[in-house]
């Protein structure tokens, strides 16, 4: 059969009900609302056997075909509003084939009837049924296409998935997809992600993510935007590799796209509520409600809330447990609304709001290690979202698409920065404190593309589309960092950094063509040429010789121009960061695809990715001045501002872009007669000017993230994805992968140890920078975030308990090879440091400590199991997580610290879920 007609769409479920139902031929009347609802349907005129899966797609519904049935023909157009059945009758018109519905769930195409003995009696052929899968539509090429014909490095979920394997976060998601990694980041509530050992640290208002995330086609800029609970989707597609030529900037490693479910043009309702360990409490609702023939309103939820998993010493801030660290305190919810008053037009709108109230996530040494806490921890973080999508297709078939979108986040935070300081530590000036404060942060972000495309039918297909972005933010964040004698960073126990407006903006225009050379090959070719614009206007580094907070609430006074200006107890200004940069990039994508059989493809791929420049802190200002007014302090700022624009490395307050490019030989197989799909590519990713980020020591000693370019790095690797419907109640998803991730050359500075970091990098070898002494070669190291193998496998299977339920257990386990978290990879401490610039072994304040900066491999186990009535409307769901209680390392905090602490994945977590659904 034809490539599409991989026969999809719940053959487990399907097979289940046929044996515990029967079937009603189509003759009979048939009453069941699934079937008689009326669905919003556009196929054209096509071979029966796609229009068949068309029809599936649209309809949400199963759609099976005898196993020895082979459909021929050319069927009808249907446009308009029918119930499926009708829908189906018009396909089979003057087909001679038949179909059976099976209740509410699917339809089964069936033979004409064979005629024995006399006309009036038939005799109905057995139905054979055999394991399918499910088929997937995605969007990764800006256009509708199925999962196992888009020749590219995708794993796609589709809405049940995501429920059996329980994938309601972005923790739960880098489980089940190949080289993905996460991580979070405490003061400032965000969340990191790698792909193939590609991301960023950098979780300030300056930094980007390498992994886009895209919601319902529109870019989430913000790291701390990228937490939102994942609910009411339809699926979640996620590309590897770099997508710069239809996705854009910051796009290096790869992007994630988040699809919601749409409104229907049918009555929906659903509830569930889980329940589980540390006193988790989740509810999520969805109603979805059609208004006349041509608008549908879709309202979803979810409230999620659970204890902290922190212990605490008995000298801490006392907190109960539903306010200590690592707990759960986050809500949402979502109002779309879903317009169609022709067949060819279509708008589409949402809006959403997240909140998160948690404590904020702290690094441990260890689940049951207890931790010291003056400073609570208090996050009030707000994102109110709005999308929408207007789409028109003109009477000769091309597509004209506006999406435009508005985001705004506001947060504030208090977190605990030492974690070792008892109460009252934060004004006592012989104990050290450190406390991390978000004032007020303000992000707010817009976008609009414009998309010209032609149908999907054709030989030649091609898109053109224009693309505006901007953002625009501001934060007020305040360090406390007291040392045992009362003094602190460059002589200042407290820093206020106030970016009132860092920003971006970026535009560009896109496009891609598609050829279909022949019956087997295709070739595609795509660009994307824009500008990068980021800025600092305004921004100000102030160091204090008293505490911000405790002394004075946050209220700094008169403010000196330097500290050679200032007065005795006088705060000042350490850094002017004001800065303007631009960049023009063009990334450019390559593809050649081979189809030698419907159900083979292989493909040849060379595609760039680029990432525009990070702007930083910038440079101090020498000399004693009387105030702003003054003549040489407006020019002794001019010339601040002018270094901070250089292109001096030393002096400038800038990172240069990244760039790589990729190519990828891949592959996607159906085998085992539509029961199999086995996914595969092999990589060969150069990157340029790699962005890296860390903490580091300024000249007066304060400590701030600095980024850098690695002249180079190199990522090879194997990425295999298989998919087995084992038999009519068994299947198995899993992936395998290999990942070779290195710096090519890379010279730098040791952030945590920058006088000692000889003792595990040698020095650099480098007559342009043999002037450094504390220079030291990452070449050849691995980057971080970046496992050399890992896999993953789940297995489920369904059980029928008698005529009244079925019950579907699954279990799956998760390996990762070691994770290192800093380029360093220093791997230990051996109590010893190496003096770059004596040559000479000094003791290490910190002591030994045998697994300092990685995740030593690890194996994570999971299982649960569903019930669900034949015939009902409810559904039971017991689950594990992390089953052993293994305390993985997601990232290191401080590499210097005596006793390292680190961002622990969820400990074991069990739970119980209930849900009802009315349709």
């Amino acid at each position: 059969m034809p490539k599409t007609s991989r026969r999809s769409l719940l053959a487990l479920l399907l097979a289940a009900c046929l044996h515990a139902y029967g079937a009603t031929d189509s003759a009979d009347p048939v009453t069941d609302d699934g079937l008689d609802q009326l669905y919003p349907l556009d196929i054209p005129s096509q071979p029966l056997d796609q229009a068949l899966l068309a029809l599936a797609r649209q309809t949400g519904l199963a759609v099976m075909i005898a196993s020895d049935l082979k459909l021929r023909g050319l069927a009808p157009a249907l446009s308009g509003e029918m119930s499926a059945q009708q829908a189906l009758e018009k396909l089979l018109m003057d087909s001679g084939y038949r179909y059976r519905a099976v209740n509410d769930q699917g339809l089964v195409v069936l033979p004409p009837r064979k005629v024995v003995a006399a006309p009036e009696h038939t005799i109905e052929p057995e139905v054979e049924l055999r394991p399918l899968l499910e088929e997937l539509e995605v969007v990764a090429s800006k256009r509708r296409t199925q999962l196992q014909d888009t020749p590219m490095a995708i794993t796609a979920f589709g809405r049940n998935q995501l429920r059996n394997l329980q994938i309601d976060s972005l923790e739960d998601l880098a489980i089940q997809v190949p080289s993905l990694q996460y991580a979070r980041n405490g003061d400032h509530t965000a969340s990191l992600l790698y792909m193939r050992g590609i991301g960023s640290d950098n979780h300030t208002e300056a930094g980007d993510s390498g992994v886009a995330i895209h919601v319902d086609g529109l870019y989430s800029s913000r790291a701390q935007g990228a937490a939102v609970l994942l609910y009411d989707l339809d699926r979640i597609e996620v590309l590897r590799g770099p997508q710069g030529s239809l996705f854009g900037r910051n796009s290096t490693g790869g992007v994630i796209n988040y699809h919601t479910a749409r409104p229907q043009q049918g009555y929906d309702t659903e509830f569930s509520v889980t329940l589980g360990n540390f006193h988790r409490q989740q509810l999520e609702a969805m109603v979805n409600l059609p208004l006349g023939e041509e608008f549908a309103l879709r309202w979803a939820g979810i409230s999620s809330r659970a204890d902290g998993y922190t212990d605490y010493t008995a000298d801490s801030v006392w907190a109960p447990r539903r306010n200590r660290y690592n707990n759960v305190d986050q809500f949402s919810q979502r109002l779309s609304v879903h317009w169609q008053p022709r067949h060819d037009l279509h708008w589409w709108a949402s809006v959403e709001r997240y909140r998160d109230r948690g404590a904020g996530g702290l690094p441990m040494v260890d689940y049951g290690i207890p931790v010291t806490i003056d400073t609570p921890g208090v996050t009030d973080l707000v994102q109110d979202t709005f999308r929408s999508r207007l789409s028109w297709r003109t009477p000769n078939g091309i597509s004209v698409t506006y999406i435009g979108g508005y985001g705004a986040l506001d947060r504030t935070q208090a977190w605990d920065g030492d974690r070792t300081g008892p109460v009252g530590s934060e004004t006592d000036p012989a104990i050290f404190h450190q406390s991390n404060r978000t004032l007020w942060s303000d992000y707010q972000s817009r976008q609009h593309e414009l998309q010209l495309k032609s149908d999907n039918s054709g030989d030649l297909r091609w898109l053109l589309a224009y693309f505006d972005f901007a953002e625009d933010n501001g934060i007020r964040f305040d360090l406390e960092h007291q040392t045992a004698d009362g003094s602190g960073w460059g002589g200042a126990p407290s820093h206020s950094f106030q970016q009132p407006e860092r920003g971006s903006h970026l535009s560009a225009v896109y496009g891609q063509l598609d050829w279909d050379v022949n019956e087997y090959w295709e070739l595609s070719t795509g660009a994307r040429s824009g500008r990068d614009h980021r800025y600092d206007r305004g921004g100000r580094n102030i160091a204090c010789p008293d505490l911000i907070r405790s002394d004075r609430d946050g209220e700094l006074g008169s403010i000196a121009v330097n500290a050679d200006s200032a007065a005795p107890g006088q705060c000042y200004v350490s850094n002017y960061n004001d800065v303007s940069q631009s960049w023009r990039s063009t990334t450019a994508m390559a593809r050649a695809t081979f189809r030698p059989a419907p159900d083979r493809l292989f493909y040849l791929l060379f595609a760039q990715g680029f990432k525009p420049g990070i702007v930083e802190d910038g440079n101090s200002l020498d000399g004693v001045y009387s105030g702003l007014d003054d003549p040489d302090y407006q020019r002794a700022l001019e010339a601040v501002i002018a270094r901070n624009n250089s292109d001096d490395e030393a002096f400038r307050a800038y990172v240069e872009p990244e760039t790589n490019a990729n190519i990828e030989l891949g592959f996607k197989l159906g085998l085992r007669d539509g029961a199999m799909t086995l996914n595969g590519a092999l990589f060969n990713t150069r990157y340029r000017d790699l962005q890296v980020s860390g903490v580091a020591e300024d000249e007066d000693g304060t400590e701030i993230v600095r980024s850098t370019n690695a002249a180079s790095a190199t990522i090879r690797g194997l990425e295999m994805e298989l998919t087995w419907a084992t038999s009519l109640n068994g299947q198995l998803n899993g992936f395998f992968s290999l990942l070779d991730a290195r710096y090519d050359r890379f010279f730098t500075v040791d952030n945590a140890y920058p006088r000692y970091g000889q003792t595990w990098n040698p020095a650099a070898d480098d007559s342009s920078r043999s002037d450094n002494p504390d220079l030291v070669d990452y070449s050849g190291n691995r980057l971080k975030q970046a496992p050399r193998s890992s896999l993953s496998l789940n297995y489920t299977h369904t059980l029928h308990l008698g005529n009244w339920a079925s019950a579907r257990p699954t279990i799956g386990v998760r390996y990762s090879d070691r994770v290192y978290f800093d380029e360093a990879n220093r791997g230990r401490r051996s109590g010893r440091l190496l003096d770059n610039r004596t040559g000479e072994w000094v003791t290490d304040p910190g002591g030994p400590v045998s697994e300092l900066d990685y995740q030593p491999a690890y194996w994570l186990w999971s299982a649960g199991v569903k019930i669900e009535p034949v015939a009902g409307n409810w559904w039971l769901n017991l689950f594990g997580e992390n089953l052993t209680n293994n305390p993985v390392r997601q990232d290191l905090q401080d590499a210097d610290s005596a006793i390292p602490e680190y961002y622990l994945a969820q400990p074991r977590t069990l739970g119980l879920e209930f849900g009802l659904r009315f349709q």
